[in-house]
């Protein structure tokens, strides 16, 4: 990742820290660089939390060119009642995907998709396979046999905005199932 993003752990309430951190976007002029993990499909380990914290929290990304402002805006802001209880910066950021299309089309748009990731995301352990069957040729709905498959499954990773982007993009194919976005620390 050539950005550097924090995942902060905040206690306390999520709406107010929401409002709270609307303001210092809209003070700074902030367009991206802040975003709640429960907006998005980001695999917070919720459990963990569960297990070893009590109260409400809240999962917060931070790129790291607003991270040192809004620690300082949440700790010199008592009346918001939130502390941050976590600051760990993210290593590594990912979603696995896997897929299956009998459509020859379908399969050109997602190789198309797959082939021009933009800058700051990586393709890794991709693994396509496709298959042709002239033997099955012919429209049977109901056939387990197709004269066409294009199937595999992969890795993603980079950037956590734009693999939020390209998450929610190939989220809109029906033939793909992605995976949450995972953080390491």
């Amino acid at each position: 990742m050539s950005t550097k993003y924090h995942e902060l752990i905040v206690k306390g309430d999520d709406e107010v820290l929401k409002g709270f951190l609307d303001g210092f976007k809209t003070a700074k002029g902030v367009k991206s660089g802040i975003i709640f993990a429960a907006d998005h499909p980001i695999d917070t380990h919720h459990l963990k939390e569960l297990l070893t914290l009590h109260g409400d929290y809240v999962h917060v990304i931070v790129s790291g060119r607003y991270h040192r402002s809004i620690i300082s805006a949440i700790t010199k802001t008592p009346d918001i009642e939130c502390s941050i209880v976590s600051d760990e910066l993210i290593k590594n950021a990912y979603f696995e995907f896997k897929f299956e299309t009998f459509n020859r089309d379908v399969a050109s748009d997602l190789k198309k998709v797959l082939s021009g990731l933009p800058t700051g995301l990586q393709l890794i352990d991709y693994e396509p396979d496709e298959t042709i069957d002239p033997d099955a040729k012919g429209i049977e709905f109901y056939s387990p046999i197709h004269d066409y498959t294009f199937a595999g499954k992969g890795k993603i990773r980079g950037d956590v905005e734009k693999l939020i982007a390209m998450r929610e993009r190939l989220s809109e194919h029906v033939f793909i199932e992605a995976e949450d976005i995972e953080l390491e620390h």
